[in-house]
């Protein structure tokens, strides 16, 4: 299994659309696993940052080979968690890339997804 983390800036105050969006998935996980499965990845940890000027989502992702997920999402099939996440991503993600943080080891290589 691989592991990447990504760093994501937010948009100011940011953390009540946040713990909506979690609080979504927690109930609805059948939604966002289907699609992440679709994907070939699938978030492990979410953990938020604040300093004085900004908000950051620091997430996790799993994938058992990361060059063979999917990049074209018009293929993807859709459920009601991308309504959910897509409004997350305009009202709170800033406007600037996330930064793809290179990944040195997994110590814990066969961890899988569980719902």
């Amino acid at each position: 299994m691989e592991s990447k983390l990504l760093k994501i800036k937010l948009n100011p105050n940011s953390r009540i659309q946040l713990n909506s969006l979690i609080s979504y998935m927690r109930e609805n996980i059948e939604f966002p696993k289907s699609e992440m499965e679709q994907k070939g990845y699938f978030w492990d940890s979410v953990f938020y940052e604040k300093d004085e000027e900004y908000e950051y989502i620091y997430i996790v992702i799993k994938s058992s080979d990361f060059s063979k997920i999917m990049m074209d999402e018009s293929e993807l099939v859709v459920s009601p968690f991308r309504g959910v996440y897509e409004k997350f991503r305009s009202q709170c993600w800033a406007s600037e890339p996330y930064i793809d943080i290179e990944p040195i080891f997994c110590f814990n290589s066969t961890l899988t997804f569980s719902g």
